[in-house]
């Protein structure tokens, strides 16, 4: 329903007790859906003036909301979704059994609304109660351009016993580096692993990003102790968040009473977001950061028993989220142009650069058309 949206902190603040209900009545109860973690995100990422929350309705009552921001690329206008470096959250707040109605509304809205070029949506889970978004059929009834790709995310199904896991999911070098590792731990000296949650775990958080800062994270300005003042903003209210709701997890390994590798993850429903890992660089030789992780398993099988996967997020530049995973998941990113001027322009553009990467000798003649187009 065109002119429903959200477009500043005030306004969102009216909608407290309402995204409260829905939150607590939606088919995946994630923290990054809360209240709270949405205006905590537009707080450190968004300018006010930029604030587009959708709220969909059917009738007099509101069935969801999906949070966006309105971006600029040079004079285009991008409309996409609270996501950044280290946001990779794409969800939508939907009542539990209006799932098929919002998506239907919600692009009827989108598309009805003006004011924007692209609409940019990224990081929609095929685990999740609301994927994809919008569907290539739901698209193709449309006027409007539009694009999705599907990329891998990575993730460990826990239906059988981590000794089940170990000897049937993981390939036989995976499992005999493990074994030696096992051993070299063992010899290194007295060891132990801790499990911290809640407040006690906000208490364990700068031994943490200690950890996480002391290796080439560190080194190359990655960890989250060398990002811009927004984003420590961020990591400290967001693990406050986790906290109030009884998700924040933080794992350690200890070596002689030091702190050699650290994972923060948190639950949402029954998956286990493995967000960050850390490990001193000095105990490479004992892969502190896999032991630590083949005894999260163990702990979530044993304690949490709500838990059916462990998610590792997308991208994959070493592998070893690959050598992990036992299932095939995805996500979803979603391109609409809009029929603007700047709209089409950006989607012609988009089409000759695809068809570029696809014929490369193509490049040398059209060169000249992409150099003088501002």
């Amino acid at each position: 329903m065109p002119g429903k949206h959200i477009r500043s902190m005030d306004e969102l603040e009216q909608e407290r007790e309402q995204w409260n209900d829905i939150y607590e009545n939606s088919g995946m109860k994630s923290p990054v859906m809360s209240f709270e973690y949405v205006k905590l995100w537009y707080e450190c990422f968004s300018s006010p003036e930029d604030i587009r929350v959708f709220r969909v309705t059917e009738g007099d009552n509101t069935i969801g909301f999906l949070p966006m921001v309105m971006r600029s690329k040079g004079r285009v206008r991008i409309l996409t979704n609270q996501t950044n470096d280290h946001c990779f959250y794409g969800e939508a707040l939907v009542r539990q059994g209006y799932e098929e109605a919002f998506r239907k509304m919600l692009l009827n809205e989108i598309l009805n609304e003006q004011g924007w070029d692209i609409l940019y949506h990224i990081f929609g889970y095929s685990f999740s109660a609301v994927y994809p978004l919008f569907s290539e059929a739901m698209l193709a009834e449309g006027k409007h351009c539009w694009k999705i790709n599907i990329q891998p995310t990575y993730t460990i199904v826990l239906d059988k016993t981590c000794d089940e896991y170990f000897h049937k999911d993981l390939s036989s070098s995976m499992r005999k580096s493990l074994k030696l590792s096992k051993n070299r731990l063992k010899k290194a000296g007295p060891h132990r692993f801790l499990h911290f949650e809640k407040d006690e775990a906000v208490g364990k958080w700068q031994d943490f990003l200690r950890i996480e800062d002391s290796g080439w994270k560190g080194q190359s300005g990655t960890s989250i102790l060398k990002t811009a003042p927004e984003y420590q903003k961020y990591y400290d209210g967001f693990i406050r968040i986790l906290a109030s709701t009884r998700d924040l997890h933080l794992y350690f390994l200890e070596l002689d009473q030091k702190y050699i590798a650290a994972a923060f993850g948190y639950t949402a429903g029954d998956v286990f977001q493995y967000v960050k890992i850390g490990y001193d660089e000095a105990y490479q030789s004992l892969s502190p950061s896999n032991m630590l992780f083949m005894h999260l398993m163990e702990e979530m099988q044993e304690h949490h028993k709500e838990i059916r996967r462990i998610h590792f997020f997308p991208y994959d530049d070493t592998g070893y989220k690959k050598r992990f995973a036992n299932e095939e998941q995805q996500f979803s990113e979603i391109i609409i142009y809009n029929n603007t001027m700047k709209g089409r322009y950006v989607y012609a553009l988009d089409r000759l650069k695809g068809e570029v990467l696809k014929h490369p000798g193509l490049a040398k003649h059209i060169k000249w058309i992409l150099g003088g187009v501002k």
